[in-house]
């Protein structure tokens, strides 16, 4: 698992790329929440490179937007690979982390 930022001015974008499994957290959590929460800027996570997610893998987000919120910020995720995109359902993400289709989307949604 690993991730690249992109400052696009008024927000951010995070690309995941990998497992969201226990050994993918375990590889990025520290690091990306120090990138992520910290600045307290909308941020968009691009999932269309994860491949697969599991609960330790919704725990880093529901950790991350629930820190966000804290500060002001929102997160919003897009792309998610069908099975991925399901999984994020099912446990109820799209509270905490709305899920959109493309990059476009979730863009207007942070700037909106």
């Amino acid at each position: 698992m690993e991730f690249r930022t992109t400052d696009l001015g008024d927000v951010s974008m995070v690309a995941l790329v990998g497992r969201l499994d226990t050994q993918g957290v375990g590889l990025i959590e520290t690091r990306f929440t120090a990138t992520v929460v910290p600045p307290a800027r909308p941020t968009a996570l691009d999932l269309s490179e994860v491949s697969f997610v599991s609960s330790m893998g919704l725990r880093l987000l529901i950790g991350t937007a629930r820190a966000m919120a804290m500060r002001g910020a929102r997160l919003v995720a897009f792309g998610a690979q069908p099975m991925v995109g399901e999984s994020l359902e099912v446990a109820g993400l799209g509270d905490m982390v709305p899920l959109f289709e493309d990059e476009s989307q979730a863009l207007a949604m942070l700037r909106g």
